[in-house]
């Protein structure tokens, strides 16, 4: 009876070995199988592509054949801490500068999952200075440059009597000659909430300094922080910097002022990208501002018409800050797969990274996709450091940037 009893006991216990070697080895197949995940956060669709594209190229895993990635985007309608808490906290994050990219610096921070200070070199300084750093812990790595600029139609400035365009007011003699024959000398997509804030905030640089920009985005974060996020209250606060003596008063009066002088078209601030899409196609206008990116989604017979260069400000030889946004890679878990991509992207794959984007690079010494990339690069390298874009400065959610986009628009009508 007792060695029934002790057979018993023996069966028992080898069966349970035998079913905890099963999970674990269903455990360590799935570990072994699992996608590292890589989630963007307010990325335009073709860069998120473009960037899929090579960091796939990263995998650290013997069987090549599997894609090392993941990829998930994050909804931007919200804010970063609340799409985190609703997708879950991904490995690696890729994002522009300004709140939310502070908020997931801090989350890499908080989780130890850094890089040493050498990830920056080679980088220009201009662009090491952007990188958030914490603890002597790289958390936000910069690994593309955009940047927003004027596109000028080449065939009808080389016939007008202006020789170059060095300053707005130059921008402006070459609008009212090419107005006759054009709808809208100088267009942008005002009708888009994030262009409109982006290309306003570039204007209060190029006419009032960096200082001016800073200021009035100080005044609308201690805006938000106290709840006051409506139309009526930005509207409120615009007033204040938009009159005489405000920080971005120069700006403003210069659009009211293109308006009133009909270089704007009058649905300027209903215009979208696709309809300054369609003006540039049909040579309705002579000066686009957008940013490198939405330069690089035109067709290149349309836009090689166009000569790219920075927005000109009031004065020549006066220190700049050029809105030129980062985009960051933010490793926001430990893990070997997110750790050594981030390193290739900032350094060995930047020439593909660059040439698949067609943004500018970080390294100084990389080789660019053309001379669009690399102006960037040197005008960046060549002026202050380089300011966020307006819209991820200020707001960190989709409702607050609608409500201030309106108010905008209002006041600039007026």
């Amino acid at each position: 009876m007792e060695k029934q009893f002790t057979l018993k006991k023996l069966v028992i216990y080898l069966s349970c070995v035998f079913v905890a070697l099963i999970l674990l080895s269903l455990l360590a197949l799935s570990v072994s199988s699992h996608k590292t995940i890589a989630a963007f956060y307010g990325i335009s669709e073709p860069n998120q592509k473009n960037i899929q594209a090579i960091l796939q190229t990263t995998s650290i895993k013997k069987n090549k054949k599997k894609e090392a990635y993941h990829f998930v985007t994050l909804d931007s309608s919200v804010s970063l801490k609340k799409a985190l808490k609703a997708a879950g906290t991904p490995d690696l994050l890729f994002i522009h500068g300004g709140l939310n990219a502070d908020y997931a610096a801090s989350v890499s921070a908080q989780k130890k999952a850094g890089f040493t200070t050498d990830i920056l070199n080679g980088m220009y300084s201009n662009v090491k200075q952007t990188a958030k750093i914490e603890k002597n812990k790289v958390t936000a790595v910069p690994v593309l440059v955009d940047h927003y600029e004027i596109d000028v139609q080449r065939a009808k400035f080389e016939s007008s009597s202006i020789s170059q365009i060095n300053l707005l007011s130059d921008l402006e003699e070459f609008a009212r000659i090419a107005k006759s024959s054009t709808v809208g000398p100088v267009i942008f997509a005002a009708g888009n909430d994030v262009e409109l804030i982006n290309v306003f905030g570039a204007l209060v640089e190029a006419v009032s300094g960096r200082k001016a920009v800073e200021a009035g985005i100080e005044k609308i974060r201690k805006t938000v922080s106290v709840g006051k996020t409506s139309q009526s209250s930005f509207y409120s606060l615009l007033l204040e910097l938009t009159s005489q003596g405000g920080e971005w008063h120069e700006a403003a009066e210069l659009l009211k002022h293109w308006s009133k002088i009909n270089i704007l078209p009058k649905n300027i601030y209903q215009m979208q990208k696709n309809d300054v899409r369609a003006f540039l196609e049909s040579n309705l206008s002579v000066v686009a501002f957008m940013s490198l990116s939405d330069h690089r989604s035109l067709k290149r017979d349309i836009i090689s018409r166009y000569s790219s260069s920075f927005i000109p400000g009031t004065a020549i030889n006066v220190e700049r800050n050029l809105t030129a946004p980062v985009i960051y890679a933010i490793q926001m878990k430990k893990g070997k797969q997110a750790h050594s991509s981030v390193i290739l992207l900032a350094d060995s794959l930047q020439t593909s990274l660059c040439a698949k984007t067609g943004l500018a690079p970080v390294q100084k010494n990389c080789p660019t996709p053309d001379i669009q990339s690399d102006d960037v690069r040197y005008l960046v390298a060549a002026s202050g450091v380089p300011l966020p874009m307006l819209s991820e400065s200020a707001f960190t959610n989709k409702p607050n940037r609608t409500a201030f986009a309106e108010a905008l628009r209002t006041i600039l009508r007026d």
